[in-house]
C-alpha cells in the first residue's frame, strides 16, 4: 500500500513538472549599451534555476538626492551633491557629513544635539548660545562651543 502511494505521488510530481512551459532566457551584454562602461556599472548574475538577472552596483544620484539617509553610505559616497540647511536639521545623522559642509545652523539648533555643537556650521553659534542653553546638556557644555559662556567646566552637568 506504501509503495503505491509513493509511485503515485511521484508520477503526479513528474507529470506536473513537465506540463509547466519551461523558459530559456540568456543574459547579454546589449552591444550598445546605454550606460558606458555598462559591465563595470551593472551586476551579472545567474540563478540557480537559469535565470539570469541585472542590477545597479549602487543608487543613482536622484536616489541618494531624494533619500537623505542614504547620505555618506556605501551607495552614495561616489556622487556630489549637497543639502540645504533644513535637510541638515532635518536628519541630524547628517549633519557632520559632506553634504552638510558649509551650512551655518542657528545657536537653538547647535544646542539642540552634540551632533550640531561639534560641526563647522555652529562654529559662528558661539556668540548667540546661552549660558542656560550650555548648561542644559552636559556633552554640550563641554563642548567648544560653550567654551565663551561657560569657561569653568565645573559649572556643567555631569555626564551619564
Amino acid at each position: 500500500m506504501l509503495s503505491y502511494q509513493i509511485f503515485f505521488y511521484l508520477t503526479t510530481g513528474l507529470l506536473a513538472a513537465n506540463a509547466l512551459p519551461q523558459v530559456k532566457l540568456l543574459s547579454k551584454l546589449p552591444k550598445n549599451p546605454i550606460e558606458t562602461p555598462a559591465p563595470d556599472v551593472w551586476a551579472w548574475g545567474v540563478h540557480p534555476n537559469g535565470l539570469g538577472y541585472k542590477a545597479r552596483n549602487s543608487l543613482t544620484k536622484e536616489q541618494c538626492i531624494k533619500n537623505p539617509s542614504t547620505a555618506g553610505t556605501v551607495f552614495c559616497r561616489v556622487f556630489d551633491y549637497s543639502y540645504s540647511v533644513d535637510i541638515c536639521i532635518k536628519y541630524p545623522e547628517i549633519a557632520s557629513l559632506k553634504v552638510c559642509e558649509g551650512n551655518t545652523y542657528p545657536a537653538d539648533v547647535c544646542a539642540s544635539s552634540i551632533v550640531f555643537a561639534k560641526t563647522e556650521g555652529c562654529a559662528g553659534a558661539a556668540e548667540d548660545i546661552t549660558f542656560l542653553q550650555c548648561v542644559g546638556d552636559a556633552q554640550i557644555c563641554r563642548a567648544k562651543i560653550c567654551d565663551k559662556r561657560v569657561s569653568n567646566k565645573d559649572f556643567c552637568p555631569p555626564l551619564v
